[in-house]
């Protein structure tokens, strides 16, 4: 009884499943990281949104209020770091020959914006003798494997809006 080891193929599926083992790991891994990057990029501009909308209802603000809609929007944010997260509330001021400037601004985690200093505004939207509520949020998201190789992801959002109940927010 001869045996030829080439017409023998027990243990070749073992052998096929080792060699896919450590592709079939990392696609696997790549495709949690790129879903969990989209999933903070989504709660960053959630959050962006919340910050603009909740401001935008105001007809005045004062800094507690706006402390307290920026410590509001930390809870969108969840379960994402909080303290990897800079937010900015402004008020940008149109004056009537279109020149943007910073009228009112508060953050968390950083400085708000130097009042009176010049903010770019898009063009299709900069209308003379209007103000409008900018919310900004930067947020460094760390990935949860190879975050040694990959290292940190700045994500960053801004929404624009107008004020709702009034034409200026006015800010004492």
């Amino acid at each position: 009884m001869s045996h030829d080891i080439f017409s023998d193929n027990k243990g070749t599926s073992v052998i096929e499943f080792a060699i896919c083992l450590p592709f079939l790991v990392l696609l696997y891994t790549g495709i949690f990281q790129l879903a969990e990057g989209l999933s903070a990029y989504r709660k960053v501009t959630l959050t962006a949104r919340t910050l603009g909308d909740l401001t935008a209802q105001y007809t005045a603000v004062s800094d507690a209020d706006l402390d307290l809609i920026l410590n509001a929007s930390q809870q969108v944010l969840a379960p994402y770091r909080v303290n990897a997260a800079t937010m900015t509330i402004s008020q940008i001021k149109i004056d009537a020959s279109g020149v943007s400037t910073v009228d009112w601004s508060r953050g968390k985690n950083c400085s708000g914006l130097v009042a009176g200093s010049a903010f770019t505004i898009p063009a299709a939207i900069k209308t003379p003798n209007t103000y409008l509520i900018v919310a900004t949020l930067n947020y460094s998201f760390v990935p949860t494997f190879g975050a040694g190789v990959i290292g940190n992801i700045p994500l960053h959002d801004q929404i624009i809006l107008n004020p709702r109940a009034t034409a200026r927010i006015t800010k004492s």
